[in-house]
C-alpha cells in the first residue's frame, strides 16, 4: 500500500509539474504567434499604403503609356512597381485584350492579388491593371523578427514554470508525504484504534480538511465493519435455506422466461407483418422452441385440400417423409379424442391400431405432441413436435407454449393468404388504372401525348431548367393547308395523314428525348430540354425533312405539291416567374410566322423572359 501511495504521489508531481510547464509553454507560444500575427499586419499595412501611394503617382503615367503604345514607358512602370518590396508582379491588360506582365517568368494568376485598379486615358476606360503580392515573403519576413522575441518568451515561461514548481514542492509536497505515510499504516482487516497526527488535523487549509476527512472516514468504517460481521452471520443462516429453493425456482423461470422470449419474437415479427417471408421468421424460432419441449424436430405441415406440405421444419437439414392424405384421417382422430394438445407414444398404441403404428414408423417418429392450426371454420395445418427414439416428456406448460405458437402460426397464415389476396387485388387496380391513364393522357388517333401530360412534362422541364440555369426549347407544329387536303381527300384519308405525321415525327423526337403531343386537329408540340439555338434549328430542320420524305400528294399545296409542316419555336432561359402558357403563345406567334413566311419551314427565336420580347 505505500509503495502504491508513493508511486501515486510520483505521479501528482509529475504531473503538476506538466501541468505548470504545459502552461507556460503554451502562453510562450500564444505570444509569439500574437507577436507574427502583429508582425505580419504591420509589414501588410505597410505594403499597402506604399502601394497606393506609388500607384496614385503612375497610374497616369500607365494610362498614357498604354493608350499611346509606348511600350518602353509602360514596361519601365510597369517593372518600377514589381520592383517594390513584396510585389511579386505585376499585370496589365488592354481593352483591346493585350496582356502584359512585368516579370515574364512568372505569367500566372493567383487570388492573392492586392489590388486591381481600372485605367481611365481622358474619362474612357482603357484597361485594368493587378498587381500581386509575394505573401510567402511577407511570412517569412514577418517570422524572422519575431524569432527573438520567441527565445525570450520561452526563457520567460521556463523561468516561471520552474520557480512555480520550487515553490509548491516547499509549501505542498511534503504535507502530502506525511499526510500518505500515515494513512499507509491503517490495516483494514484489523479495523485497529487509528489517529492522524494534531499536526495536520489543526491546519485549516485544504490539507487540514482532508487530514480530519480520512480521520472521520476510518471511524465510520470501522463502526461499519463491525455492524457487517454482524450481519454476515445472519446472512449465512438464511442461505444455506434458500439455495435449495433458488435452484428449484431458476430451472423454472428459465424455462418461462425461453418461451416468454419465443413468444415475444414471433409477436413482433407478427405485428412487423413480415408477410413476404413467414418460413425465415418461424424457422428462426424452432431452436428455441424444440428446446423448450426437449424434443428432437418440430414441423409445421400445411393442408390444402388433398396437398400435405412442409412450411418450416428443424433441424433444417432433416428428413420430411411425405404424407399421403389417406393417412389424414388418423391425425384428425387423434386431435378429435384429445380435445387439446394431442400426445401420441408408440408404446402407448394399442394392438389393434396396426395402421396408426406403421404411419408413426413411416414417419419415423417414436412420440409427438401436435396441435392444429384453424381460422375458426376449418383447419389448415397443425404444428408438432416430435421425439425419434424416447418419449416424449410432456406438462401443463408445455402443452401452453405449443397452443399460444400455433395460435401465432394460424394469425400469420392467415395474414399471409390475405395479404396474397390483397396483393392481387392491388395488381389488378394498379394496372387498370395504369390503362385509364393511358387512355386519357393518349391521343387516340396518333397514340401521342395529349395536351394535359404534355403540360405537365413542360412545367417539370421548367423547374428543371431553373435550376440547372439551361435553356428550353418549344415549338409549335401545324400542317400545312390541312383543311384543304380534308376537303379534297376527305377525313378519313386526313386522318391516315395525321397517323403518318405522327409516327414520322414521333421518330425524330424519340432519337433527341424529346415529347411529342398532339396539342388538336392538325396542331403539335414539341419539347427540347437542354437545348442551344444551333441544336434546336438541327431538330426543326429534321422534321420538317422528315415530313416531306414522306411525300404525300396534296394538290391543294399550291407551294409543294405534297404534306408538309410549319414550325415555330422560341429558345429561352426561365426564371422561378416563367409560365408556360407564356412560351406557349410565343411559340404559336413564331408559328404564324413561319406560316406568312410561305410555310413549309421553321420560325425559331430566342425569347427574353425579363423584357418578354422575341429577338
Amino acid at each position: 500500500m505505500l509503495k502504491s501511495f508513493h508511486k501515486s504521489r510520483q505521479s501528482i508531481q509529475t504531473k503538476l509539474s506538466a501541468i505548470v510547464l504545459g502552461i507556460s509553454l503554451i502562453f510562450a507560444f500564444v505570444s509569439v504567434t500574437v507577436q507574427l500575427g502583429i508582425n505580419y499586419s504591420n509589414t501588410v499595412e505597410w505594403t499597402t499604403k506604399s502601394l497606393e501611394k506609388r500607384i496614385k503617382s503612375t497610374i497616369s503615367t500607365i494610362g498614357y503609356s498604354l493608350k499611346q503604345d509606348d511600350l518602353t514607358l509602360l514596361v519601365r512602370q510597369m517593372q518600377q512597381l514589381a520592383d517594390m518590396p513584396y510585389v511579386s508582379n505585376v499585370y496589365l491588360v488592354g481593352d483591346d485584350g493585350q496582356q502584359y506582365w512585368a516579370d515574364n517568368a512568372s505569367m500566372n494568376k493567383t487570388d492573392e492579388h492586392f489590388m486591381r485598379q481600372d485605367l481611365f486615358y481622358q474619362g474612357k476606360d482603357i484597361g485594368d491593371l493587378e498587381i500581386y503580392l509575394d505573401f510567402e515573403a511577407i511570412k517569412q519576413d514577418a517570422f524572422k523578427s519575431a524569432t527573438p522575441s520567441a527565445f525570450v518568451y520561452l526563457f520567460e515561461a521556463l523561468l516561471v514554470a520552474f520557480l512555480l514548481i520550487v515553490i509548491v514542492r516547499r509549501t505542498f509536497t511534503r504535507r502530502i508525504r506525511s499526510l500518505v505515510d500515515t494513512v499507509d499504516r491503517i490495516d483494514l482487516n484489523t479495523v485497529r484504534k487509528f489517529a492522524i497526527p494534531e499536526k495536520l488535523t489543526r491546519s485549516e487549509d485544504e490539507l487540514g480538511q482532508v487530514a480530519r476527512s480520512i480521520q472521520e472516514l476510518y471511524m465510520r468504517i470501522r463502526g461499519d465493519f463491525i455492524q457487517n460481521k454482524l450481519k454476515e452471520r445472519t446472512l449465512k443462516q438464511h442461505k444455506t435455506l434458500l439455495a435449495e429453493e433458488v435452484t428449484v425456482r431458476a430451472q423454472e423461470l428459465e424455462w418461462q422466461s425461453l418461451a416468454n422470449k419465443l413468444l415475444a419474437d414471433l409477436s413482433l415479427r407478427l405485428l412487423k407483418g413480415h408477410k413476404t417471408n413467414v418460413e425465415h421468421d418461424v424457422r428462426i424460432c424452432m431452436p428455441t422452441l424444440a428446446k423448450l419441449f426437449e424434443s428432437d424436430h418440430v414441423f409445421w405441415l400445411s393442408i390444402d385440400q388433398e396437398k400435405v406440405s412442409y412450411r418450416a421444419s428443424y433441424p433444417v437439414d432433416s428428413d420430411e417423409p411425405s404424407i399421403d392424405f389417406s393417412d389424414n384421417y388418423k391425425v384428425k382422430r387423434w386431435l378429435m379424442e384429445a380435445q387439446d394438445v394431442a400426445t401420441v407414444d408408440i408404446n402407448n398404441l394399442d394392438e389393434n391400431a396396426i395402421t396408426e403404428r406403421d404411419f408413426l414408423e413411416h414417419l419415423r417418429v417414436h412420440s409427438l405432441a401436435m396441435f392444429p392450426l384453424t381460422d375458426g371454420r376449418k383447419s389448415f395445418g397443425l404444428v408438432a413436435a416430435t421425439t425419434n427414439h424416447r418419449s416424449i416428456r410432456w406438462n401443463e406448460n408445455k402443452s401452453l407454449l405449443l397452443k399460444r405458437f400455433a395460435t401465432m402460426l394460424s394469425e400469420l397464415t392467415i395474414r399471409e393468404r390475405d395479404h396474397l389476396a390483397m396483393t392481387e387485388l392491388q395488381e389488378e387496380l394498379i394496372m387498370a388504372n395504369e390503362r385509364l391513364r393511358l387512355e386519357a393522357e393518349t391521343d387516340e388517333l396518333t397514340r401521342l401525348l395529349n395536351r394535359r401530360p404534355f403540360s405537365r412534362l413542360f412545367s417539370t422541364a421548367l423547374y428543371d431548367a431553373v435550376d440547372d440555369d439551361t435553356a428550353v426549347t418549344i415549338m409549335m407544329i401545324d400542317i400545312d393547308h390541312f383543311k384543304a387536303y380534308n376537303d379534297i381527300y376527305g377525313h378519313l384519308q386526313g386522318d391516315k395523314v395525321l397517323s403518318y405525321v405522327a409516327r414520322a415525327m414521333n421518330k425524330v423526337a424519340n432519337e433527341y428525348s424529346a415529347p411529342l403531343a398532339r396539342f388538336g386537329g392538325e396542331e403539335f408540340a414539341l419539347l427540347l430540354p437542354k437545348a442551344d439555338f444551333d441544336f434546336a434549328q438541327q431538330v426543326a430542320w429534321e422534321l420538317c425533312q422528315t415530313v416531306r420524305d414522306l411525300c404525300i400528294p396534296h394538290q391543294g399545296s399550291a407551294n409543294s405539291g405534297i404534306i408538309t409542316i410549319s414550325i415555330g419555336g422560341i429558345i429561352c432561359k426561365p426564371t422561378p416567374d416563367t409560365q408556360p402558357n407564356q412560351l406557349l403563345e410565343s411559340a404559336d406567334q413564331c408559328l404564324y410566322k413561319a406560316k406568312r413566311a410561305g410555310r413549309n419551314r421553321a420560325e425559331l427565336k430566342r425569347y427574353s423572359v425579363s423584357t418578354e420580347e422575341i429577338m
